[in-house]
């Protein structure tokens, strides 16, 4: 096939979703600013969360994911006790479209407070099959430092890759990614691990940053950011312009060699109204939020690099000869213009063409 030099990426990771969550905007809207109040809405639209209802909406959120190019997915799925909810056995059942799915446990930290629960949780995550992964929320409102011990400890007894909901918060005195680093200088982790938000970095200073970033560096830890959602969440108040960004710290990170990505995070539901599971919308609003540049030659990494997200060698080489051609072509793009601009794409999966999203679709509707 001759592209004639058209944009070309390895099919598109979607490192960080909530498909438990997607597409509850309509029923579920926080009655105030921020991400406690978005938790609050998001509990009490539980009510609805019927086994047909989540496969209604994940399955939709997957269809789109995979039109827009997406070939690997990770949703993390809140659980509210030591057993696996509904939401854990109805995604496994999906008709997934090709799209690799991952799934995260997003458990409470307190619930990893007894060492005895810690296992349970562990052996059941472990025992789910393929492409499942431990995590936790872990955030000051919740914070303790025996219950991250025994996360990361049942988590390496069962031989999981751990995703972790990680100071998700503009404040000083978040101690998980502190306290993260600090243990893993002492006690290697023999997995992988991805810490998703990491707000909290961008409240300190860069001295404080410094240490910890080079640590998550030594031990191979990926940061994944969540631009959008963490935008409209972090110094939110109803009425009032937010003056700090709920950024992480992207260029910091890069320099210090941490791998790094960029992610969704909610689509349509109490923590963020809006979405498209679209990585580029994506990484559109971290260039303008986190100030980025060398879009496509540099920066395309962050929505595409699958070595990052799972820790494998065996995923560091999209484009080797035998590789699978999973590709996404931008024939209307260039690299100034691209991320933006750039709806028009064709989707190769395992070397099939599946989805082909032209101008013509998009300018339908124009008069």
């Amino acid at each position: 096939m001759d592209l004639a030099g058209a944009l070309t990426l390895p099919g598109l990771v979607e490192p960080h979703a909530h498909l438990d969550k997607t597409f509850t905007i309509e029923r579920c809207r926080p009655a105030q600013a921020g991400l406690l109040a978005a938790i609050h809405a998001m509990h009490e639209d539980r009510q609805h969360w019927t086994r047909a209802d989540i496969q209604r909406r994940a399955s939709a959120a997957l269809a789109r994911a995979a039109a827009n190019g997406v070939t690997h997915l990770r949703s993390h799925i809140d659980w509210f006790t030591a057993d696996a909810p509904d939401a854990w056995q109805e995604l496994a059942r999906l008709d997934t479209v090709g799209i690799t799915l991952e799934r995260v446990a997003l458990v409470p930290l307190t619930l990893f407070r007894d060492p005895a629960d810690a296992g349970a949780i562990a052996r059941t995550v472990a025992t789910s099959g393929e492409g499942c992964l431990l995590g936790g929320f872990i955030h000051s409102s919740n914070w303790d430092a025996a219950s991250m011990a025994n996360l990361l400890r049942s988590a390496a007894r069962w031989e999981l890759d751990l995703d972790l909901h990680i100071d998700e918060e503009l404040s000083e005195v978040s101690q998980g990614l502190t306290w993260l680093a600090d243990h893993l200088s002492r006690h290697p982790f023999p997995g992988h691990i991805c810490c998703s938000h990491g707000c909290a970095l961008a409240a300190g200073s860069d001295e404080q940053a410094a240490p910890i970033l080079r640590q998550l560096a030594a031990h191979g830890v990926t940061l994944i950011a969540l631009p959008m959602t963490n935008l409209l969440l972090q110094d939110a108040t109803f009425g009032r312009t937010p003056r700090q960004r709920g950024i992480t710290l992207l260029h910091e990170a890069q320099a210090a060699g941490v791998a790094t990505l960029l992610g969704c995070d909610n689509v349509q539901d109490a923590f963020c109204p809006a979405g498209s599971y679209d990585p580029l919308d994506t990484l559109a609003c971290g260039l303008f939020s986190a100030q980025l540049s060398d879009l496509f030659d540099r920066q395309s990494r962050l929505i595409c690099d699958r070595a990052a997200l799972t820790g494998s060698p065996a995923d560091a080489a999209p484009f080797a000869i035998g590789a699978a051609a999973s590709v996404v072509i931008f024939p209307g793009s260039d690299r100034f213009t691209w991320p933006l601009n750039s709806a028009a794409r064709l989707v190769v999966n395992h070397g099939r063409l599946t989805h082909r999203r032209v101008w013509q679709e998009e300018m339908a509707h124009e008069s």
